[in-house]
């Protein structure tokens, strides 16, 4: 048993991902802010993970996935 995380359950398959990101327009910083995700795949791909996390962001702000640029990926 681990002090530092919770026991992995043998029937969860969703992981949790936060991101905190940044929206450039132009070469400039126009907004930035923070994403949750839900990933149901224990061996979806870092590219999914990414994927995903940058398509929320995108969609909060009305932007393409291309203009989000993500800081710091952490796993819940």
């Amino acid at each position: 048993m681990s002090t530092s995380a919770p026991d992995a359950d043998a029937q969860a398959s969703v992981r949790r991902y936060f991101a905190d990101y940044e929206v450039y327009e132009g070469g400039q910083c126009v907004a930035w802010g923070q994403v949750a995700a839900h990933v149901d795949d224990r061996a979806a791909s870092a590219d999914t993970i990414v994927a995903t996390l940058r398509d929320d962001a995108a969609r909060q702000h009305g932007a393409a996935p291309g203009a989000i640029r993500l800081r710091c990926v952490c796993r819940l």
